[in-house]
């Protein structure tokens, strides 16, 4: 039986680094039967809609879609959208529109230095988006082969357990569950020792295969020792929760998600609260099987 086709949403501004989103989301659409579209949101601004008209942009904006998706070799079924509006209110949107599978963006900013700030547009939909969002540095030719799942004590991790599980499951990906634990604390060792335990349980009973790591550091940032693992152990996505579970708005992105977004060379997925639940209703061929979620 064929698979239905799912969505990649990539949004294009037309510069260099959307190149690199375009050449990922490629890759991916090959592995998991996707039709990507390709969107450009056109933002007005007043100085500039006096020299040229709305259809104007329109078709100029259309017209370089259909370049890219030559120049690119997308597949002839590639679907070309311009939109005008704000960026991040109509790529959300639109992702919501097509049930986007995942929304592919490319981090405009990869030569700055580490205390660099994400742009604007990126943050925004990471923030707001209600499907998951993969934010890519650099070219990364594996796609969800070793996925690393950083485990924080300061958070709650159901959302962040059971997107883990479904996206092993859907993509036939290892699990490196990675906690930082600094200095000889044996409380907080403890507290996370019980929570692996619960994780693993559910990587078992569903048939996940992982790995864990404890990374026991007497000093350094916790996100540059999660970093430093996955530089050397050949991981090519880190999944992250940008907010905390009990949290009621999804008003900013918390330091440690700015910095591995940020600094990560690998793509990351971004979750919040809205799009940590698109697994629960797109489980695809997986969405019988029944997961051993703990509350945690």
């Amino acid at each position: 039986m064929v698979k239905a086709k799912l969505n990649l949403l990539v949004p294009v501004d037309f510069k260099i680094f959307s190149l690199k989103a375009i050449e990922y989301a490629l890759r991916l659409q090959q592995e998991i039967n996707a039709k990507i579209h390709l969107l450009h949101v056109i933002e007005s601004q007043s100085w500039w809609d006096d020299l040229f008209n709305s259809d104007e942009l329109i078709r100029n904006a259309k017209k370089k879609l259909e370049n890219l998706q030559k120049e690119q070799s997308l597949p002839d079924n590639t679907a070309l959208k311009v939109l005008e509006g704000k960026a991040k209110n109509e790529i959300t949107r639109y992702a919501t529109e097509i049930n986007a599978r995942y929304i592919v963006m490319a981090d405009n900013h990869p030569l700055a230095s580490g205390s660099k700030r994400l742009g604007s547009t990126l943050s925004q939909v990471i923030m707001k988006a209600r499907q998951p969002v993969i934010s890519i540095t650099n070219k990364e030719e594996r796609i969800f082969k070793n996925i690393a799942v950083p485990l924080d004590l300061n958070r709650s991790s159901r959302m962040q357990l059971y997107n883990s599980v479904a996206m092993a499951l859907n993509h036939n990906a290892k699990i490196h569950l990675i906690s930082v634990l600094f200095g000889n604390n044996e409380l907080k060792l403890k507290r996370i020792t019980q929570k692996i335990e619960k994780y693993k349980k559910t990587y078992e009973e569903n048939g996940v295969d992982h790995k864990v790591e404890l990374l026991i550091k007497e000093e350094n940032m916790a996100y540059k020792s999660l970093l430093n693992y996955c530089g050397k152990n050949e991981i090519d996505t880190i999944l992250i929760m940008t907010h905390n579970e009990s949290a009621t708005f999804d008003n900013y992105l918390g330091a440690f998600a700015q910095h591995i977004i940020n600094e990560a060379t690998m793509p990351v997925v971004s979750i919040n609260n809205a799009s940590a639940q698109y697994w629960e209703k797109n489980l695809g061929d997986n969405k019988d099987r029944s997961l051993g979620i703990f509350s945690i």
